[in-house]
């Protein structure tokens, strides 16, 4: 494409890739205290396997986020290209007036797109469409850079169909020292070809796991069936090809935050419930990508990367006892992720304030008080149905502290373990008011 005389050219690339997600070892807060207690031992120290006491599991956090931009800036004595011509090569890639509010009107009732102003959700719908089509140097409606950066981040998040996808580039055009127009072009990392070939493969895999969904299941174990599947398929590891999108799930059992994140929303989008990713920052500073949804009029959050204990053996912490999926970060408030995470989005999130579809509450291993007898019939449940663990959430601290002293310092679990029981292994975790065992 032609540039223009008195045209200054900037090109800002966002990259995603490698930026998003990738990972280092350092924050410990948000996650449990693992310890072992047994029965013959009076003065029991609370230790990991590794014997450090009260050790804290040293955790992987990914590294920082979206504010990583390259910016380079050109300029040259090119011919300027005529509006007319920018505008014919808009209508050739597909980009009509009746395409965008079509496209618009399909947007509706995806978070991220409802939350912008009207203003840009014409622009919304030229990137997502530009994007989808594989186009590059497409005029478009933004006013400048900030729209421009709002407009794809937005898409970004509402789409995680859009897994060839790894940032953008503008053009800016000038005259008489103004802005006047803009064009965009998406930064692809397949062709269209391997992009529908790879489509396939996804399509077949998505009909496997939403074929195991159970018949007749409700919202809630609708979520609950994906946030398992996509642990129990995937391995947490640093460096897994593709990802930062589906991809790496979905046809490589192998990713990080950011690809959980991603397969969560594209498979709940799929079975008709409204879920968008989140980006933020966990404790500690490190980026990290999670999940927001809409079941039952509510809003909650969700984190498949906090449930897989391969997040937590990653880093070399002995938690193998922990078995493979954990229910603490399955539809928790507000005030229960801001102790461990803070979102960084374009767009504000609400406050999720709901309880009713927590894991803990819905699942009945949810405690307002001490109650002895409710928490043998859970130890009692669980050795009938063949399984050696149990794990509950305490309404508030005071209950939670009442549990932790009668149940590890006084000894009491003892009092609900099977006959012959001798040990058993727990965590804590402070910030949820969760306890759990495995004996």
């Amino acid at each position: 494409m032609k540039r223009g005389k008195s045209l200054k050219f900037i090109l800002l690339l966002c990259l995603i890739s490698g930026v998003l997600c990738s990972c280092g070892k350092k924050s410990t807060v948000g996650l449990p205290n693992v310890g072992i207690l047994t029965r013959e031992e009076e003065d029991v120290q609370v230790s990991n396997k590794s014997g450090l006491k009260h050790a804290t599991v040293v955790t992987l956090k990914p590294a920082a986020g979206y504010e990583a931009l390259k910016i380079s800036e050109e300029s040259g004595n090119r011919e300027a290209p005529k509006l007319d011509d920018l505008l014919k090569e808009k209508k050739a890639a597909g980009l009509t007036d009746a395409a965008i509010k079509r496209c618009m009107a399909e947007q509706k009732g995806r978070y991220m797109y409802d939350m912008l102003d009207d203003t840009l959700h014409t622009l919304y719908a030229e990137i997502l469409l530009i994007i989808k089509n594989h186009e590059e140097d497409i005029l478009v409606t933004a006013s400048g850079e900030d729209d421009l950066q709002t407009a794809f981040m937005c898409v970004f998040q509402d789409h995680p169909e859009l897994f060839w996808i790894e940032g953008y580039s503008y053009s800016r055009y000038s005259r008489n020292g103004k802005a006047s127009s803009y064009t965009f072009s998406g930064k692809y990392s397949y062709t269209e070809d391997e992009c529908a070939q790879k489509q396939k493969k996804v399509d077949s895999w998505v009909r496997h796991c939403v074929n195991g969904m159970p018949i007749g299941a409700d919202d809630y174990e609708k979520v609950k069936y994906i946030y398992k599947y996509i642990i129990v398929n995937t391995d947490y590891v640093l460096g897994s090809p593709d990802n930062q999108n589906i991809l790496s799930v979905m046809l490589n059992g192998k990713s990080v935050c950011q690809g959980y994140a991603k397969a969560m929303q594209y498979l709940l989008n799929d079975v008709g419930i409204p879920c968008t990713m989140v980006v933020g920052k966990v404790n500690g500073g490190e980026g990290h990508a999670w999940n927001l949804i809409y079941i039952d009029d509510a809003y909650y959050y969700v984190d498949a990367t906090w449930g897989d204990s391969g997040y937590l053996t990653a880093s070399g912490a002995d938690v193998n006892h922990m078995g493979e999926v954990n229910y603490n970060y399955l539809n928790v408030t507000s005030d229960e992720l801001s102790r461990s995470h803070v979102a960084d989005n374009v767009m504000p999130m609400p406050r999720c304030v709901a309880t009713e579809d927590n894991y803990y509450v819905r699942e009945g291993k949810f405690f307002d008080s001490t109650d002895t007898y409710k928490l043998e019939k859970l130890f009692e449940d669980a050795m009938l149905k063949g399984e050696k663990y149990v794990s509950f959430k305490c309404a508030d601290i005071a209950v939670y502290e009442e549990f932790k002293h009668s149940l590890l310092e006084e000894r009491r679990i003892f009092s609900v373990l099977p006959e012959g029981v001798n040990s058993a292994d727990y965590t804590v975790s402070d910030d949820l008011k969760v306890l759990s065992f495995w004996f």
